[in-house]
């Protein structure tokens, strides 16, 4: 029985060899076949092979057994590539990852690869083999570029293997027969895991080329796990050093291959290889020599000093649990609140005492702790960080399937995949981004036919981009399509009674264009509802799973040209920037993403609609509240005549609000702490955070205050001007 460490680590591969599958399938069907693509395919589902063999997830083994048939066909050029074929291996994939799925939630069994087995052996006897002529045999495919070992490895000698009179036999007959016999000792890195599940790889690659007639360690050993970093064997094989070391070293989390040539009867090593080939005397020249291939692994002179350089650094990692990351966040999230506190002492001192020796050596260690803090906290954030690759990398088969689905023409592209995300925020965007891709798809994205006839392009356009602004990561999902008809809108939203007649009168092209946030509307018509839109789950959902990580959404629009969706979030959730107030005498903190602008405006700028206050900024109406109704406590500028008040203008969405405070202290950075189990959820509050004084800072719910304060005043204001 497998450890549920070893599971995971088989899980992680298996994810990581199915993308590759995935990503060159789609090559494939872009008619980009190169031999480099081919044979990534057939390496991935090779190893999957191996591995899930050793696991005993036999459906699986099965599976990618006839993936790896059917690209041994095509790499040998006995199988074309077509458009059924590509269908087949996604299919196959599809069952693939149906089995994975099984593998993590720990049942059998369930799934049936009998129909896509049978569909792949169409294919194979579907299409015509090509009949080669002698003159084909000779002009094979391609061979992908070999594998090479860093130049400047030293050779070490091989594992004793033991060169008794049965090996020597068995290597005597061979030669008789055209073999030869080859000593290898196999390097694993040094972070290796789950050697055994290597080394049958190894063992099950080799023997492609040839028979293993002898290994060191035994081979009960090294199938239960029990050797070191390397392992010795004897190969009988009719191909040469250079193909068995490549072959070698096409098994992943392989090191080194050092490889020599046994004679029978002495055992003695001929034409040792190891990172460098021998290079034969001017005086006694080897009849089998051959200049140096570029691309090969032959260095001489100075090229090996290059060689040295541009060797690449070896990167180590080690596997943490991720609970153990969020530990030691929350720990620097109190060294941040102890710095603060610090730092305020540390005033404190300066004004009692003066700049004396000990106050300048107290502001010295308080500078440097500030500095120490706010570095460990950046690496611990970026222990936490993952690429939005590992979102980005399963959109291209879903965009591919919609499409096809649709009958229509998408080019897919993405940039800045290597953009890194909270992992926390990484597992939430995927939903969002699926709905906004699926939409530009359905909604956005015309036919063919309709496009040509519009003069655009037969085949769409779909950007996905991830990029760094600021403090904060932008996300944009961008189609060229027909854009968000206003009119449309309007009426489907009149229809389904979400707004009056009134309000469709009144209503601007972007309060219309917001429509598509409202839950549950679509303008598709109920027979037109499919599995891929139409059900009205999707924007609003959008906006709010967004909404919850304090991310916001923003879009733009054209009709008749396409749709750009903006997805700002925070890079981390745990700390964040907000704007400190004051008000009753009360510390509260308004986080700076949902933060517009503050405002110093007389009183008699705040009109009165309908019994509520409004603000007009710069021609816009926004509805006011007073931060002290909101939470009931008690101003501390309760003088009518001061003819100057504090606004803070926060926004969500297209939504503004107006709150009026005391006092504006000015931005500060905190560490967001839950409420807890024993408040719960309290209405007007998100949170609250420790400040450098000791006290509790409460953090406003910006998102409920605007979308409870509502725009209705706002409305009939600009509505009567």
């Amino acid at each position: 029985m497998f450890t549920d460490a070893e599971i995971a680590i088989f899980q992680e591969e298996l994810e990581e060899k199915m993308q590759i599958i995935n990503d060159n399938i789609l090559l494939l069907e872009q008619q980009q076949s190169t031999p480099e693509v081919i044979q990534e395919i057939f390496r991935a589902a090779h190893t999957i092979k191996g591995s899930s063999a050793v696991m005993g997830y036999d459906k699986m083994t099965e599976l990618t057994h006839e993936i790896e048939s059917l690209f041994d066909e095509i790499r040998h050029d006995r199988l074309e590539i077509t458009g059924d074929l590509v269908n087949v291996l996604f299919e196959a994939m599809d069952t693939l990852t149906e089995l994975k799925e099984e593998v993590v939630s720990g049942t059998t069994n369930n799934v049936n690869i009998g129909p896509v087995l049978q569909k792949i052996k169409q294919v194979k006897d579907g299409v015509s083999l090509k009949v080669k002529t002698c003159a084909d045999k000779q002009e094979q495919a391609p061979a992908p570029p070999p594998i090479t070992q860093p130049a400047a490895e030293k050779a070490q000698p091989l594992l004793d293997l033991g060169m008794d009179d049965a090996v020597d036999d068995v290597i005597r007959e061979a030669e008789m027969r055209g073999y030869s016999a080859y000593g290898l000792q196999v390097v694993f890195e040094d972070d290796c895991q789950m050697k055994e599940v290597r080394a049958f790889l190894l063992f099950e690659t080799l023997e492609q080329t040839g028979e293993i007639i002898k290994t060191n360690p035994p081979a009960e050993d090294i199938q239960s796990g029990r050797f070191n970093n390397n392992i010795a064997m004897i190969l009988v094989s009719q191909s040469d050093i250079d193909q068995i070391k490549n072959l070698a070293l096409s098994v992943a989390e392989i090191k080194a291959v050092h490889i020599k040539q046994i004679e029978s009867g002495t055992g003695a090593p001929q034409d040792a290889q190891t990172g460098e080939n021998p290079q034969p005397s001017p005086e006694n020249p080897t009849p089998t020599q051959k200049a140096p291939a570029t691309g090969s692994d032959n260095v001489t002179g100075t090229d090996a000093g290059k060689a040295v350089k541009q060797e690449k650094k070896t990167i180590k990692t080690v596997r943490v649990d991720v609970e153990k990351l969020d530990t030691l966040m929350n720990l620097v999230g109190e060294l941040v609140i102890d710095r603060t506190r610090l730092d305020r002492f540390v005033d404190v001192f300066e004004s009692r005492y003066g700049s004396d020796d000990l106050a300048e050596d107290i502001l010295e260690i308080s500078s440097h702790l500030g500095q120490v803090t706010t570095d460990l906290q950046d690496e611990i954030m970026k222990a936490r960080m993952l690429p939005v690759a590992q979102v980005f990398n399963r959109f291209p088969r879903m965009v591919r399937d919609i499409a096809h689905k649709l009958g229509k023409e998408v080019e897919f592209i993405i940039e800045g995949k290597e953009t890194e995300l909270d992992r926390n925020v990484i597992e939430v965007i995927g939903d969002p981004l699926i709905h906004l891709l699926r939409n530009a798809i359905d909604h956005g994205i015309e036919d063919p036919q309709e496009r040509q006839r519009l003069g655009k392009p037969a085949k769409g356009l779909l950007q996905l981009k991830a990029s760094y602004v600021e403090s904060h990561i932008v996300i944009t999902v961008e189609d060229d399509g027909r854009g968000i008809d206003v009119n449309k809108l309007k009426n489907k939203a009149l229809q389904r009674g979400l707004i009056t007649r009134e309000q469709y009168e009144r209503m601007s092209d972007r309060e219309a264009q917001d429509l598509i946030f409202a839950p549950g509307f679509s303008t598709i018509e109920e027979d037109h509802i499919s599995d891929i839109s139409g059900r009205g789950v999707g924007m609003d959902i959008v906006r709010t799973q967004i909404e919850n990580i304090n991310g916001t959404v923003d879009y733009s629009t054209s009709h008749g040209q396409g749709t750009r969706f903006s997805i700002k979030l925070p890079l981390t959730l745990a700390i964040i920037r907000a704007l400190m107030v004051e008000q009753g005498g009360r510390t509260y903190a308004f986080p700076l993403t949902y933060v517009v602008e503050t405002l110093n405006v007389g009183r008699a700028e705040v009109k009165n609609i309908r019994h509520s206050e409004v603000i007009v900024v710069r021609g816009q109406v926004h509805p006011l509240k007073r931060l002290g109704d909101i939470f009931g406590s008690q101003s501390d500028n309760n003088d009518n005549n001061n003819a100057q008040i504090y606004v803070v203008i926060v926004g969500s969405g297209d939504r503004k609000l107006g709150v009026v405070v005391d006092k504006l202290i000015g931005e500060q950075e905190i560490v967001i702490k839950s409420l807890g189990s024993y408040l719960g959820q309290v209405e007007g509050l998100a949170g609250a955070a420790i400040l450098g004084d000791g006290k509790v800072s409460l953090i406003v719910d910006v998102r409920g205050l605007v979308r409870s304060a509502g725009s209705e005043e706002a409305l009939t204001y600009a509505a009567a001007n």
